[in-house]
């Protein structure tokens, strides 16, 4: 009977212990993975033009015959491709990059609640698709593919900043050479939905990782960020990060300025299109991306 009443308890800690495992471990994400789900990108790259389909398109700077250049993966957020995905491409195939601008819906016109339909761990894999994909074109040189996302996909390219989420979530792509965060979390408290918090950049971030924030963003507050990215620099990680004070979420969103809702969690947000905030992250990025280990 001490046997028995040993090995229940045994078990409850072992089943209390697993539902309270920290969510946005690389276990977590690959165990989110739907297998056969991947999305299909452009087999060619074609020059980018300002009427462009953007879907899991793929645009090519000019290069000479047998250049290589370096690339970027686009990840959008929640409501999917907009305006500003088609003004970032454009300015990174401008400034010599491959671009895939991936997208994750899948017929969704949105993907904003919670809980949401697409898995985190999903939306990694795509981005890791993605990556791959690059690194198999001739003109694109595969030590040298980033990424940057914005808010959802801001996320999933801070995850892939640390090469233990990639490998367990898609075993043997190409590292990434750097991630770009732009208004998004680095990682939730509890909730009711997710008890154990949600751990978005890890403490294993191995990948350079810009991280752009807005101090007037309480859709995803900085908060996090600016709690958890001086502990993990001073570990040594290539962490580095900037605050815009004035800026709320989605400010290089011209077609959603003024745009009005109310959040997942519950919270009245407003947008607010910051044209010079926009460049001056614009420069950011692009100084990142030629050295992001500086």
């Amino acid at each position: 009977m001490q046997l028995k009443s040993i090995a229940i308890a045994f078990l409850a800690t072992t089943m209390h212990a697993a539902v309270l495992a920290q969510y946005g471990s690389p276990e977590s994400l690959k165990a989110e993975v739907n297998q056969g789900d991947d999305l299909v990108f452009a087999k060619q790259a074609v020059p980018f033009t300002e009427t462009a389909d953007l879907s899991n398109a793929v645009f090519s700077p000019s290069l000479k015959s047998g250049d290589k250049s370096p690339a970027l993966v686009v990840l959008h957020t929640c409501g999917g491709i907009s305006q500003h995905i088609r003004m970032w491409a454009g300015a990174a195939v401008e400034r010599g990059y491959t671009v895939l601008t991936v997208d994750a819906m899948r017929g969704l016109k949105s993907d904003c609640g919670s809980p949401s339909k697409l898995s985190n761990g999903q939306l990694v894999k795509d981005a890791l698709d993605a990556v791959a994909h690059l690194a198999s074109l001739p003109s694109v040189d595969n030590q040298r593919i980033s990424v940057i996302g914005f808010s959802k996909g801001a996320m999933i390219a801070s995850w892939l900043a640390s090469s233990s989420v990639a490998n367990a979530v898609r075993p043997q792509t190409p590292p990434v050479a750097a991630s770009i965060s732009a208004y998004a979390f680095c990682a939730l408290a509890p909730n009711r939905g997710r008890p154990q918090g949600i751990s978005i950049v890890q403490p294993d971030t191995d990948r350079p990782l810009l991280v752009l924030m807005g101090g007037k963003d309480n859709e995803t507050p900085p908060t996090s960020c600016l709690e958890l990215l001086p502990k993990l620099q001073a570990t040594g990680k290539p962490v580095q990060w900037h605050l815009y004070p004035d800026a709320t979420h989605s400010w290089d969103s011209a077609d959603k300025d003024g745009y009005s809702k109310i959040d997942f969690k519950g919270n009245r947000v407003t947008y607010a299109y910051d044209p010079v905030v926009t460049e001056d992250s614009r420069k950011r990025v692009f100084d990142f991306l030629a050295n992001p280990r500086k």
